[in-house]
């Protein structure tokens, strides 16, 4: 059986602002990397055989503190980049909105209809998502594997797997150092056991 432990970065200061990062590398902030301290003491209690991580480095400085909990080598896959936005990014919505009008409304509402900036489209970003998950199989058709990336890319990987329509990627939310699980059964189908927990963080905003 092959288990998937995916893990979203922790906070930047754009995550504050509620602006597109896309590609743009932005680092993480204070909160940010208490956060990925606490994902990183969480994730040492289960057993990992590799740590996947996109060469962002919100999400690298993430992983790389998951592997030096677990003294497991981090491997950058530029594949599991956030999805690029292009000339949106460092935009807030309220600033997209006044600057596109419509166009932009449309998208915000129904992203998997429109074509943006940067990418192009939602399906393009899923065809480079199954490249990355397709070459992670092929090196460990089993095990257990850390993939540290990005909300946008995340929720994608999470309903391409499930075979959900992309129609669906404003249903659910993937908070900072966020963790899900996905598992993939003898029968090759994947099921999800865990979405979006983030019970490691009571030790980052209650802790005395």
């Amino acid at each position: 059986m092959l288990k998937l432990y995916l893990v979203r970065h922790g906070e930047t200061a754009w995550n504050i602002d509620n602006k597109y990062q896309g590609i743009t590398d932005i680092p993480l902030n204070e909160i940010g990397i208490k956060q990925a301290q606490a994902i990183a003491r969480r994730m040492k209690a289960f057993k990992i055989d590799k740590i996947y991580s996109s060469d962002l480095s919100r999400a690298y400085e993430t992983g790389k503190l998951i592997s030096r909990e677990k003294n497991i080598n981090i491997e950058k896959m530029p594949g599991l980049r956030e999805i690029s936005f292009g000339e949106w990014e460092g935009y807030t919505i309220s600033e997209l909105e006044e600057l596109y009008g419509e166009n932009y409304k449309r998208f915000f509402l129904e992203p998997h209809k429109y074509n943006f900036p940067g990418e192009g489209s939602m399906e393009a970003v899923q065809k480079r998502i199954r490249k990355a998950i397709g070459e992670i199989e092929k090196k460990h058709p089993k095990g257990d594997i850390v993939i540290v990336s990005h909300g946008g890319v995340l929720k994608i990987l999470i309903m391409t797997l499930l075979e959900i329509d992309l129609s669906f990627f404003k249903s659910f939310w993937l908070g900072n150092t966020s963790l899900s699980i996905i598992e993939k059964k003898d029968n090759g189908k994947w099921i999800l056991s865990l979405l979006n927990d983030r019970s490691h963080l009571e030790e980052v905003y209650f802790k005395q």
